[in-house]
């Protein structure tokens, strides 16, 4: 059986009052559902955000479908157009409208409060299913933003999911504190006609432990299966009367008692070839004289031939066809797998954002200050990503 708050197809029992033998503050019941009206009315940046997102998910639906981070985010998606459907601002307004001005003994049916705070619980229900979609969804678009590709693809989402979870949350916390507040007139109101709820169902008393609400972080958390696996040594587990640090400690003063043995043996055992050896006359290569001008011309072929080598470096950029020819070079580096690269440590889009940075540098007029914004450029690209 769908329990009632998961129920698409829930209709409201009839607009009917009764006769109360208790008294109930009337007042109070009014102000708690005007502070609903209130704070529900006052939803249009929620609204905005969910507008901006069914757009995102309309133009990029095609283009994204086999991404993973995507598919959560279509979830939210579907969560705000629940959140949408639901209507509880229309509901709250009916049951306000039966409320008396004053204390009066006829006062709306348990059965529309109980309706009231099934919409409660399905709202919140809803906010929840919303907060943890979006915690999942941003965990791949803050992903690609640390790893350096930081276009606007990823920059976007991602801010749209924060918005939109910090409203949820704030929005669950407010359905619990309402749930709460209404839940103590229950018992107050009398039932009239047909039980609204099924058999052996009765509501929550407390909202906030029903939904778990002190575990919410702890949920939409991914259980990774690629871990790798951990060998731990047998000898280490032998910790029953001694501490750890002391377990420790023994194991490694026995690996060293083992090293020293292994050291010793390997000195007698060089000890007895060397004394099994034969030396015999010694042969030194004087090798042959140089005169000095024959020298010193291939001491110049040597400079020559390093000053060439380290010709390739951000420093012997000076003007545009410089920074042309480095990039050029750069980019073959690269292709090749070459030492003689300076970006190896860069991934594929931090390399694209560096060479997208330099090549705007080409458009500008004049090389005035090129040397130094290179260097800024650099620094800030190039040098940081190494830390």
């Amino acid at each position: 059986m769908i329990e009632p708050w998961n129920d698409a197809n829930l209709q409201p029992p009839p607009v009917n009052t009764c006769s109360s033998e208790t008294s109930a503050d009337v007042k109070d019941l009014r102000h708690i559902c005007n502070n609903i009206i209130l704070i529900l009315s006052r939803q249009s940046p929620l609204h905005r955000e969910g507008a901006v997102f069914s757009r995102l998910v309309y133009k990029y639906d095609k283009k994204f479908r086999h991404d993973i981070g995507y598919r959560y985010f279509k979830k939210v998606n579907i969560g705000l157009k629940r959140y949408l459907a639901i209507k509880l601002l229309k509901d709250i307004e009916n049951f306000v409208g039966i409320l008396p001005e004053k204390n009066n003994d006829y006062l709306p049916t348990r059965q529309m409060l109980e309706y009231i705070l099934v919409r409660l619980m399905t709202f919140s229900k809803i906010m929840v299913r919303i907060c943890i979609c979006t915690k999942q969804a941003a965990i791949f678009y803050l992903n690609r933003v640390k790893n350096g590709e930081s276009y606007w693809m990823s920059l976007t989402p991602y801010a749209l999911l924060s918005r939109i979870w910090s409203l949820s949350l704030v929005l669950t916390k407010h359905a619990v504190r309402w749930y709460n507040s209404l839940h103590q007139y229950v018992n107050q109101l009398q039932i009239k006609g047909l039980n609204f709820l099924p058999e052996n169902y009765t509501l929550p008393d407390n909202l906030e432990l029903w939904l778990n609400m002190k575990n919410l972080d702890c949920f939409g958390r991914f259980e990774w299966s690629q871990k790798h696996g951990v060998e731990i040594d047998l000898s280490l587990d032998d910790d029953n009367d001694i501490g750890i640090f002391e377990n420790l400690l023994g194991h490694v003063n026995k690996l060293c008692e083992d090293n020293q043995e292994i050291d010793l043996g390997l000195t007698v055992n060089e000890k007895r070839d060397t004394q099994q050896l034969d030396i015999g006359e010694t042969k030194i290569d004087h090798g042959e004289a140089v005169s000095r001008d024959t020298f010193n011309m291939l001491l110049n072929c040597q400079t020559k031939k390093q000053a060439i080598v380290c010709k390739h470096d951000i420093n012997g950029i000076k003007d545009t066809p410089t920074l042309e020819t480095f990039l050029h070079k750069e980019e073959i580096y690269r292709n090749e797998n070459n030492a003689m690269s300076l970006t190896n440590h860069l991934s594929f889009m931090q390399w694209e954002s560096l060479k997208r940075a330099l090549n705007n540098l080409r458009n500008t007029s004049g090389n005035k200050n090129i040397e130094k914004k290179i260097k800024n450029i650099w620094k800030e690209k190039c040098e940081d990503c190494l830390y």
